[in-house]
């Protein structure tokens, strides 16, 4: 009777051991079907084509993506106080560089979400909800045309550099507020 009896615990274990190894197997093979999805980490900023469309150019303009800081003051309000603009909604704005005249344009929160899918990028300065001032927004967005409403932040661009150091300065000022 012992015999009989171990015989039928050794063919349980048997038949999990299988199970459990088609399982694996199952495991294994599902997962190397799933493609991995790439995150962009945008802890200084970047650049990304194909946003806003500007009269007379068929590919959307690049825009200059970086972090919000919810513990300041809004973007918007930032940019409204420091160039006496009087709203803070559909943002654009001249500015000169080295004595050239260029037009900035601020993305609101829907227009980034409907030209870029910022699921992609992480954010590294995630603060509680109870240390926001401004805005809850991850991410930020501007455009910059010259007066002949060339991409300045293209890499074709000869402005690219002057741009992208004005912004950085930019950042770096609403960052320290």
């Amino acid at each position: 009777m012992n015999k009989l009896i171990m015989f039928h615990v050794e063919r349980i274990i048997k038949t999990l051991f299988q199970r459990g190894f088609f399982l694996f197997l199952l495991v294994g093979i599902m997962q190397s079907c799933i493609s991995q999805r790439q995150v962009v980490d945008v802890s200084d900023y970047i650049l990304v084509e194909n946003g806003k469309q500007i009269y007379g150019k068929e590919e959307g303009l690049t825009a200059f993506i970086f972090q919000n800081n919810p513990k300041q003051i809004t973007f918007a309000q930032f940019l409204g106080n420091k160039y006496n603009l009087m709203k803070f909604t559909e943002i654009e704005y001249l500015v000169t560089l080295e004595g050239m005249k260029f037009k900035v344009f601020f993305y609101e929160n829907d227009e980034l979400n409907k030209y870029f899918d910022t699921s992609d990028f992480v954010a590294s300065n995630v603060v509680p909800d109870s240390a926001v001032v401004g805005s809850k927004v991850k991410f930020l967005a501007i455009s910059v045309v010259n007066e002949y409403n060339e991409d300045c932040l293209a890499d074709s661009s000869l402005f690219k550099n002057i741009v992208i150091n004005y912004l950085e300065e930019l950042k770096h000022e609403y960052n320290t507020l």
